[in-house]
């Protein structure tokens, strides 16, 4: 190597290796600023001390690839000692590692190379530098240094993990709130379609003609809000009557629906486990996962015959099993419901698998892509988590956790019959159609109505006609003012008056502003006149 600049005049002094510990006839070399020369025992002692010290494994071959020296506290590492290994051949001792052999006889070739390895458990950073003859320049050897780098690297493999978690969160993130968004506004619009339909069909007697068509616009609009119920559950800002479940029998009531749904080549097989504990969830919602997944499993068999198997149980999860589930962020320890669905279908790559909870991510020709989406959504508005296990020709396993409860299931609640009340109601929301939805709605049940776009308005109309008002019926979000300033004012002017929060997103996100504040109840968008006779009854404290 040449050397630019000299700043002290420099001396070599040559020291053996064997007075290292090593054999053979190399020797190092030293450069010493010169001053007061040290011994040569003197200076092989500092060096002693350097090497035996220093995290590393400083090694030396000749040109036939033999020791000739093997020095450094790194040999601990690999369970060695000093010069154990001088006089022995490297292609003999690593001829079970070739990344090491190729790069030995490439630097006896003359190349410098510096390679990462793992060797016996522990991770090395080596240099390969070539000896070289001073006098003709030719390659006499080889000269090591190869420096212990496990913790740094599993350091660095955390990090790289980490970060690859983070950017899972912020997509998924993004991904929800825009969803949500959408949702949201959607909802508006369906109020007005479902709930509009929904009162004419109820206002017409029974043998009119246009009983047939409101029918067909119903089931349109309850479907279209099946679609944003996923959008908002992949949001985790869905929908959730959470209550105590029992998840083998709610997938037991689900199994005739399942084997009409899915192909008839798939059998589907189920593995309940009994006297399980009950989880706290959402009936419909957790009725969308399981049917999302069997249906997934199954097209993922295709036109071939295979089954697919949903078995529950429990578990336990502790903080290592923990770092390998999905779609949580910070799951806590302890027992846990799981629902598991294994399918003999195709399987997935490590691509394809990073994707499957994408929105409209689908590996087949047709369908919206959201199954999955919703699945995860659902899974993260309950606090659970998801483990997938899959491979190419071997099938996949999602398995869903829930925290068990010690509460009991119950059995499901009946639906409320037509309701009648008198009185003035005030509606105030931003959106005209849901204005219009739930007027009709109101003065079908008996209500007088009156209307405001918004929480200014709404708030000025209240304190007008204060006494007179029996209720009102309050959107969450709005321009000018919200829905949580507008109750506000409203309880300044008459603190009892029932309100009865509105919004598109699910109770949970859109009432946590009102806790212990009074509200008479909550109704999501899009509402048909019994969601809405539900909450007048438990507003009103009335038997129905």
């Amino acid at each position: 190597m040449t050397h630019v600049a000299r700043r002290a005049k420099i001396t070599k002094i040559s020291v053996p290796i064997n007075v290292l510990g090593g054999d053979g006839p190399s020797y190092y070399s030293r450069a010493n600023v010169t001053g007061d020369p040290d011994s040569e025992r003197e200076t092989a002692f500092r060096l002693r001390m350097v090497i035996d010290n220093a995290p590393i494994v400083l090694w030396a071959l000749d040109k036939d690839g033999v020791f000739t020296l093997s020095e450094g506290r790194g040999l601990r590492g690999l369970g060695l000692s000093p010069g154990q290994v001088v006089g022995q051949s490297s292609f003999t001792i690593y001829a079970s590692v070739p990344e090491i052999i190729d790069c030995i006889r490439r630097g006896l070739a003359g190349e410098e190379i510096l390679k990462t390895l793992e060797v016996a458990g522990r991770v090395y950073e080596t240099l390969y530098a070539p000896l070289r003859d001073p006098a003709n320049g030719a390659v006499v050897g080889l000269l090591g240094i190869s420096t212990d780098i496990t913790e740094r690297h599993a350091a660095e493999k955390e990090r790289k993990t980490l970060q690859a978690q983070l950017l899972q969160v912020q997509k998924l993130e993004s991904l929800g709130l825009l969803a949500g968004g959408i949702a949201h506004d959607f909802n508006n619009i369906l109020t007005a379609i479902l709930g509009g339909a929904a009162t004419a069909r109820l206002s017409l007697p029974q043998e009119s003609p246009a009983q047939a068509d409101l029918e067909i616009v119903i089931n349109a609009a309850q479907r279209a809000a099946d679609l944003t119920r996923q959008l908002l559950a992949y949001s985790g800002k869905g929908h959730f009557e959470v209550r105590p479940l029992d998840a083998s029998r709610l997938v037991k009531e689900l199994a005739n629906l399942l084997e009409t749904t899915i192909a008839k080549k798939v059998q589907l097989r189920l593995e309940l486990a009994s006297d399980l504990p009950s989880i706290e969830a959402d009936l419909a919602q957790v009725q969308q996962i399981i049917m999302n997944l069997v249906i997934n499993g199954a097209e993922a068999i295709g036109d071939q015959r295979g089954t697919v198997l949903v078995t529950t149980g429990v578990q336990t999860v502790d903080d290592v099993y923990a770092q390998s589930l999905f779609a949580t962020d910070g799951i806590t320890t302890g027992r846990y419901v799981f629902i598991e669905v294994h399918d003999t279908g195709c399987g997935m790559d490590e691509a394809t698998k990073a994707k499957i909870f994408d929105p409209f991510f689908t590996t087949k020709f047709t369908g919206r892509g959201l199954g999955l989406a919703a699945v995860l959504g659902i899974v993260r508005g309950h606090g659970g988590a998801i483990k997938v296990y899959s491979s190419p020709g071997r099938g996949s396993t999602f398995k869903v956790f829930f925290r068990a409860s010690s509460a009991e299931a119950l059995e499901r609640v009946k639906p409320v019959p037509r309701y009648r009340g008198e009185g003035l109601v005030l509606v105030v929301d931003d959106d005209a159609g849901v204005r219009g939805a739930a007027r009709r709605m109101l003065k079908f049940f008996g209500f007088d109505v009156i209307e405001a776009e918004d929480g200014r308005v709404g708030a000025a109309a209240f304190a007008a006609r204060a006494s007179e008002i029996v209720l009102v019926l309050l959107d969450m979000t709005m321009p000018e003012m919200g829905g949580e300033e507008t109750f506000r004012e409203i309880r300044r002017v008459r603190d009892d008056v029932p309100v009865i929060l509105t919004s598109g997103y699910n109770e949970i996100e859109a009432t946590r502003r009102f806790t212990s504040k009074g509200l008479a109840g909550f109704l999501q968008k899009p509402f048909t006149p019994d969601d809405l006779a539900t909450k007048l009854a438990a507003a009103f404290a009335r038997d129905v």
